[in-house]
């Protein structure tokens, strides 16, 4: 049996900066430099901090994929 693979928070935030040029643990205020303190996966528990806030926590339903625009243009004969 294989063990699971370790989650690192810096990892996760290392790639949202580099593919969404975010970086997420830089204080919007100051600038200095947050501390990662947890993840919440548990969907439950997400929707009960969001309802607590007073924020949606309804699911939303993704639409399918569509071409690129210039794909879309070309098939549309």
């Amino acid at each position: 049996m294989t063990p699971p693979p370790q989650y690192s928070e810096h990892a996760e935030a290392e790639l949202i900066r580099r593919g969404l040029d975010i970086d997420v643990l830089e204080c919007p205020a100051c600038g200095g430099r947050l501390r990662f303190m947890a993840a919440i996966v548990l969907s439950s528990a997400i929707g009960r901090i969001l309802r607590h806030l007073g924020l949606p926590s309804d699911r939303v339903e993704l639409a399918p994929a569509r071409a690129p625009p210039e794909l879309h243009d070309a098939w549309a004969c």
